[in-house]
C-alpha cells in the first residue's frame, strides 16, 4: 500500500506528534487538504468527502485524479473521521459521542 506513510503522517499529526512528511504523497496530501476545508456538516459533526466533491474539485482544478489518488485520498478521510468522531465507531473513550454529551441545558435548549 502506497499510501501507508502518508496516512501514518496524518495520525500522528491528528495526535499532536508530527514528524517529517514522507517522500511520497505530497500532491494527494495537498488535494485532501483542499477538500478538508471545504467539508460539509451536518447537526451531529462533519460529513466524509464524497466522490462527487472530489470530482468537482478535481474537474474545477483540472487535476487528472486516477482511481489510486481517489482512493488514498478517501483512505486520508476514513483516518480524519474516526478522528473527528472520537474513535473507533464514533465513540469517544468516555463512552459517549463526541459533542453530544446531554445536560440540563442542552435539553431545554431542545425540547423546551
Amino acid at each position: 500500500m502506497r499510501h501507508k506513510a502518508v496516512i501514518d503522517y496524518l495520525e500522528r499529526q491528528l495526535d499532536g506528534k508530527p514528524g517529517p512528511f514522507p517522500d511520497v504523497g505530497r500532491l494527494a496530501w495537498r488535494w485532501f487538504n483542499d477538500l478538508c476545508r471545504t467539508r460539509t456538516s451536518n447537526g451531529y459533526g462533519p460529513n466524509p468527502l464524497s466522490y462527487s466533491e472530489i470530482e468537482a474539485y478535481a474537474r474545477l482544478y483540472r487535476w487528472s485524479l486516477e482511481a489510486r489518488h481517489v482512493d488514498m485520498i478517501l483512505a486520508m478521510d476514513r483516518v480524519w473521521m474516526e478522528h473527528a468522531r472520537g474513535g473507533e465507531g464514533g465513540i469517544s473513550k468516555t463512552g459517549s459521542t463526541p459533542g453530544m454529551e446531554m445536560t440540563p441545558e442542552a435539553f431545554d435548549a431542545v425540547f423546551g
